[in-house]
């Protein structure tokens, strides 16, 4: 069972996003969950770039349990620069 722990942590990495932009949504229109969840997985591919940039500048990252929490954190970290830009576009 511990060789599907950095799996299922890695697809943390799409559900965490998830369910926070969800929980979040104003409305609940399959449209909006549609677009949310292409977000989500923008996100989770956003956490991938994140995790292989870190282990290629810094190898011993390397490490499977390692490498799914860093793509677990830049997908967190790129929902929050989403919900930046977001805020940063609104006009006022």
């Amino acid at each position: 069972m511990e060789e599907f722990w950095p799996s299922t942590i890695t697809l943390a990495g799409f559900f965490l996003p998830a369910m926070i932009l969800i929980i979040r949504a104003p409305d609940r229109h399959p449209s909006t969950l549609g677009y949310l969840l292409i977000i989500a997985g923008l996100c989770l591919l956003g956490g991938l770039m994140f995790s292989a940039a870190l282990m290629y500048w810094y190898p011993p990252f390397s490490q499977p349990l390692l490498s799914s929490l860093l793509v677990v954190l830049g997908a967190l970290l790129s929902l929050g620069l989403r919900r930046l830009w977001s805020s940063w576009s609104k006009p006022d």
